[in-house]
């Protein structure tokens, strides 16, 4: 009796460990899924294609669960360009990325360029400026009739 438990407890974990390794990652991070995951946009929100890895576990659960039915779209024999259109009817044309244009890619460094132009002439503007004129200190009796002020003020707030 105790050696039936004891096969119908290994059987088990065999199984069980048979069913985690058919569903290792090797699976769905081929170069070729990830080539076409980088093609289309997460919708879970991180704003990332679909080859994200996200933190802190490292795995997207969308872009798991897409990358799974990717692969199973190529095992059935379908296409990159068929999955890709596919996803295209499913979720409509705003789940393709699209490259940033050639201001895309210039327009950080162009605007770096126009802001250190402005400091430049800024810089040179400022040193231009002529200083104020130093004004003189107050003398005691001025001080002395500021302090009575300030003081008289004070007594009528108590």
């Amino acid at each position: 009796m105790l050696s039936l438990q004891k096969f119908k407890a290994g059987l088990l974990v065999a199984i069980a460990a048979g069913l985690c390794v058919a569903q290792t990652a090797s699976e769905y991070e081929t170069p070729q899924i990830n080539g076409i995951a980088k093609r289309l946009n997460c919708n879970c929100g991180c704003h990332l294609d679909m080859a994200c890895v996200m933190p802190p576990s490292g795995v997207c659960e969308v872009c798991k669960t897409n990358k799974i039915k990717m692969a199973n779209m190529l095992k059935a024999g379908m296409s990159e360009q068929q999955i890709l259109d596919q996803y295209v009817k499913e979720q409509g044309p705003g789940v393709l990325v699209h490259e940033p244009g050639i201001l895309g890619f210039t327009g950080p460094y162009i605007a770096l360029a126009l802001g250190g132009l402005a400091l430049f002439f800024a810089i040179g503007y400022l040193k231009r400026l002529k200083p104020a004129p130093a004004v003189a200190p107050a003398s005691d009796a001025q001080l002395a009739k500021y302090q009575a002020q300030i003081d008289n003020d004070l007594d009528k707030l108590d």
